[in-house]
């Protein structure tokens, strides 16, 4: 968002007796670069419980295991039919999903007390509960698993079959048909559930899309762009309503203004990254540009015209430029009066944090320009003028910074991207970071510290 100046600026001045921009040899040092800080986005991905049991229960009907045969498939003399008798009901404890399969069992056995007696066939039901148990994991190329395990039943009465005067006990023989049928049970919720939950296509969106940048506001042509590092995995944990899976999406994220910024080339999805707990701190780097053209101007409204004084000798600003050099600022001013000619400073641009203000610091004349003032007019050299035009000339951000907060906090209650995700959170610091000198304007940088959520949309389990 292009910054609107409505202050005082401080201008960096030079003098010289031609138009010429001094190159000031020793000055300036290296361009500095400000120093990126990443960001972490909690992405929790919730598994509703209900959609599990819902799944599993179509997945589960009617007869589970059939042995209409005597001898088949060993000569037991009983037949046996397994089916559900009720609804699979899943729980959650830690990583851990929790199965009560409720089942019928109908049983037949046949009984010949010697080989002339006639045959007694006599059948019953039983009713059991069956529990199983799954260990969830999120593997490090995002496949979603999770490996059922029997973890025992509870008979609701005694499973024996009265054939005359003997009561036949058949828990053993059915315990063995249960543990059979709980094996095959147990892979195929396996299979049903492990193919439903595509976790790596999700993430692989969100990660090709957050490479792509956002426009955020089309009137100020404010832009949101991230450069992902990794996907944090924290251990999973449930409640009584999800599985949840804690990722995090480390990124360094930026806002900047004016044209779209160029694509770069995408980096593929890395491998998952373990952690105890996903980085959920972002730091928002906010650039704002200010151009030296648009700063010449502001600077003209504040000192063009104005007049000068130290002791009796007096100079008027009839002009005033301003540019850049490495990391330095400078400004040209054009002076009449006591001072006739063109006057250059250089300083470094500052910002008072406390005010929002941007200042320059330590201005002080080009070594060209202090020699043709001790020819022309070396009174100045120890005058207070440049004092004074650093003390006028002040810019201040204190509204742009009030309003750049605001429209973030405004975009983070929840900012919904092209139904894929939706990103929620807070502000709890806000502040100019740095002023850097480019070749054309400044670059103002802000911080946006707080912490943040991304929900991704549509996930279909």
């Amino acid at each position: 968002m292009k910054l609107k100046i409505s202050l005082f600026f401080i201008v960096i001045i030079w003098f010289g007796c031609k138009s010429i921009r001094p190159e000031a040899p020793n000055y300036p040092p290296a361009r500095k670069t400000y120093a990126r800080t990443t960001s972490g986005i909690n992405i929790p991905v919730e598994i509703p419980l209900m959609v599990i049991e819902e799944r599993l229960n179509k997945q589960f009907r009617g007869v589970l295991y059939d042995d209409d045969s005597y001898t088949r498939p060993t000569n037991d003399d009983v037949k046996i039919k397994v089916y559900q008798n009720n609804r699979i009901a899943v729980g959650a404890a830690a990583d851990q999903l929790l199965f009560t399969v409720p089942l019928k069992i109908w049983a037949q056995a046949r009984w010949k007390a010697c080989s002339f007696c006639p045959e007694i066939e006599k059948q019953t039901i039983f009713d059991v509960e069956v529990y199983l148990k799954s260990k969830v994991e999120v593997l490090k190329n995002y496949q979603f698993r999770m490996t059922t395990s029997a973890d025992g039943f509870e008979w609701r009465s005694a499973p024996t079959i009265s054939l005359g005067p003997i009561d036949i006990p058949i828990a053993r023989l059915l315990e063995g048909v249960l543990q059979t049928q709980l094996t095959n049970i147990t892979k195929e919720i396996d299979k049903g559930v492990n193919s439903a939950v595509d976790l790596k296509s999700q993430i692989s969106e969100l990660w090709n899309m957050a490479q792509n940048p956002i426009l955020l506001d089309d009137s100020s042509k404010t832009w949101l762009t991230m450069e992902p590092k990794n996907i944090q995995l924290a251990p999973i944990t449930s409640n009584k309503q999800n599985m949840l899976i804690n990722l995090g999406l480390e990124t360094f994220i930026e806002t900047k203004t004016g044209t779209k910024p160029s694509d770069k080339p995408k980096s593929a999805l890395p491998d998952l990254k373990l952690t105890t707990q996903p980085a959920k701190d972002f730091a928002i780097n906010v650039q704002s540009i200010l151009g030296f053209t648009e700063a010449t101007a502001i600077a003209k409204k504040a000192v063009q015209g104005k007049t000068f004084a130290w002791k009796k000798k007096v100079v008027k600003v009839e002009d005033i430029e301003i540019y850049g050099k490495g990391d330095l600022a400078y400004i040209r001013l054009l002076l009449s009066g006591s001072a006739k000619g063109e006057l250059f400073l250089f300083g470094y641009p500052k910002f008072d944090g406390t005010n929002n203000t941007l200042y320059f610091d330590q201005l002080d004349y080009d070594i060209n320009t202090k020699s043709a003032l001790i020819k022309a007019a070396n009174w100045m050299v120890g005058s207070s003028i440049q004092k004074q035009l650093q003390n006028q000339l002040v810019f201040s951000f204190d509204n742009e910074v009030k309003e750049v907060r605001k429209d973030l906090e405004t975009r983070l209650k929840k900012y919904t991207y092209k139904k894929l995700f939706t990103i929620t959170g807070v502000i709890t610091d806000f502040s100019v970071k740095d002023i850097y000198v480019a070749d054309d304007h400044f670059d103002v940088h802000l911080n946006a510290n707080g912490r943040a959520s991304l929900k991704l949309e549509g996930i279909d389990f």
